[in-house]
C-alpha cells in the first residue's frame, strides 16, 4: 500500500518531525538565535566548526562570528532586518571562529514563525566548506598566476575565439573587441588556413588531444610572432570538449636570435668549410634552446611544475634531472609535476629516464606526478612493457595541479 507523503513539514506528526530534526542535528551544524541575534542553542557540529564550546556561545551575539568592520556595516544590519521580517537566507558565509580562525559555511538562516506567522527566532543549518574554499582559492590563484605571466586565449572547439588576456592581446597587437567571435585562422597565413593539416589540427583539438610546440603566428599588422604554446582541450561533466585554452610564451626574440645564429653558422661553414666548427655552433644553439624549454617552475608553496615540450633524449633528461633536484633542494618542494603533454614520442629509453627522475625526487622526499599522458603514449608504454609500478600518472595537467595543490595544502 502506497501512502501519500505530506506536502509540508507542518503536516508531519510530532514524532516524525522530531526524527527529521534529529537527523539534521547529527549531520549538519546547527545554531539557534533570538531575533536580536543572541545565541539560544547550538549543536556539537557547530561548536566543532567554530572551535567553541556550547557554554561559550549561549547568550553571545551573532556579531562575534564576523569581523568588527562587517558587524558595523549597513549590509550586516540589513542581514538581520531581513531575517526579522521572516525571509530566509541561503548562501556561502565567511565567519570568524575562536582565536580568529577563518571559517567558511554553506548555510541557511530560517526564521521560525509562531501560529500567527510572526518570526520568534532564527535557526541556522550549515555545512563546513572551509577545505573546499581553500582548494577553490588555490586553484584560482594558480589560474591568476598563469594569466599574469603567460599569454592566454580561449576558443570554441571549432576555432571561434571566446576571449584573450592582455598578454596575448599585447603580443599580437589586437584589442579584445577585435578578436571576440572571430576565428583562429586570422593568426595564420591564408595559404595555411586552407590546408588539410590545419583542418586536422582543429579536428585533433575537438577530439580532446593536446597540441604543443612552437608556432609561427601573424600579428594584426602582419608581422610574424613566434609562440611556445600548448592548446589544451577543456571537458564538461560528460567528457565533451567545450573549450580549447591556449597558453603561450612569446619567444619571437629568441627565435630570431636563433635564426641569426644559424645564419652565421652557415656563413662560417661556407667560409671555412670546417663542418666541426659549424656543429659546435649548432650544439650551442640547441643547448640554449633546451635551457629555455625545460623550466622548473615553483607554482605553489611546495609544488614544482615542469611543462616538458619537444623531443626528449638521454642528454636532455640528465639536464632535466639536474635542474629538478636543484630546485627540489632549494625550495624543499614536496610535489613535482612533470607534464609530458608536449612530448610527441616516448620509447623505452625515454620512459626509463622519466622513471629515473621519479625515483631520484622521491629519495629527496618529493613525490613526482606525471601528467599529460595521452592515449598514444599510454599504449606505447604498455606495449614496451615498461614497469610503472609506484609511479603516479594522470591524464591531464589540471588533475595533477588539483592533486598537487590539495596535498601541499593538507601538509601545511
Amino acid at each position: 500500500m502506497v501512502t501519500a507523503m505530506p506536502s509540508k513539514l507542518s503536516e508531519l506528526s510530532s514524532q516524525e518531525a522530531s526524527a527529521i530534526v534529529r537527523a539534521i542535528d547529527l549531520s549538519q551544524a546547527m545554531i539557534e538565535f533570538d531575533l536580536d541575534g543572541r545565541v539560544l542553542w547550538c549543536n556539537d557540529l557547530f561548536c566543532e566548526a567554530m572551535g567553541y564550546t556550547a557554554e561559550e556561545l549561549v547568550g553571545q551575539p551573532h556579531s562575534m562570528f564576523v569581523s568588527p568592520s562587517v558587524a558595523a556595516s549597513d549590509e550586516y544590519r540589513e542581514f538581520w532586518d531581513t531575517l526579522r521580517s521572516g525571509e530566509s537566507l541561503l548562501a556561502e558565509f565567511r565567519r570568524v571562529g575562536k582565536g580568529g580562525k577563518d571559517v567558511w559555511l554553506q548555510a541557511s538562516y530560517s526564521p521560525v514563525l509562531d501560529k500567527a506567522g510572526r518570526p520568534i527566532r532564527v535557526i541556522k543549518v550549515a555545512t563546513d566548506i572551509a577545505r573546499t574554499k581553500r582548494l577553490e582559492f588555490a586553484s584560482t590563484a594558480i589560474v591568476d598566476a598563469i594569466e599574469r605571466s603567460m599569454a592566454v586565449i580561449e576558443f570554441l572547439p571549432d576555432g571561434t575565439i571566446v576571449r584573450a588576456n592582455e598578454r596575448f592581446l599585447s603580443a599580437l597587437g589586437y584589442q579584445a573587441t577585435e578578436l571576440a567571435g572571430g576565428h583562429h585562422r586570422i593568426f595564420v597565413p591564408a595559404g595555411e588556413a586552407g590546408t588539410a593539416a590545419y583542418r586536422e589540427f582543429w579536428r585533433s583539438l575537438a577530439a580532446g588531444e593536446v597540441v604543443a610546440g612552437q608556432f609561427q603566428r601573424l600579428a594584426k599588422d602582419g608581422h610574424s610572432v613566434w609562440l611556445e604554446a600548448t592548446y589544451n582541450p577543456v571537458f564538461d561533466e560528460q567528457g565533451q570538449v567545450t573549450r580549447v585554452v591556449k597558453i603561450a610564451i612569446d619567444i619571437t626574440d629568441k627565435v630570431l636570435a636563433a635564426h641569426e645564429v644559424a645564419e652565421k653558422s652557415v656563413a662560417l661553414e661556407r667560409a671555412l668549410q670546417r663542418g666541426r666548427e659549424v656543429e659546435i655552433q649548432r650544439e650551442a644553439l640547441d643547448s640554449a634552446l633546451q635551457e629555455l624549454s625545460t623550466p622548473v617552475i615553483p607554482i605553489w608553496e611546495g609544488v614544482l611544475l615542469l611543462p616538458l615540450i619537444g623531443v626528449v633524449d638521454s642528454t636532455r633528461t640528465e639536464d632535466i634531472l639536474r635542474k629538478t633536484l636543484d630546485q627540489v633542494s632549494a625550495t624543499q618542494a614536496k610535489t613535482f609535476i612533470l607534464d609530458i603533454s608536449g612530448v610527441p614520442v616516448v620509447d623505452t629509453a625515454v620512459a626509463d629516464q622519466l622513471l629515473k627522475i621519479t625515483r631520484a625526487t622521491r629519495l629527496m622526499g618529493c613525490e613526482t606526478l606525471i601528467s599529460g599522458l595521452s592515449p598514444a603514449i599510454a599504449r606505447t608504454i604498455v606495449e614496451l612493457g615498461v614497469d610503472t609500478r609506484g609511479v603516479r600518472m594522470m591524464a591531464t595537467l589540471r588533475d595533477a595541479l588539483r592533486i598537487g595543490v590539495s596535498e601541499s595544502s593538507a601538509t601545511r
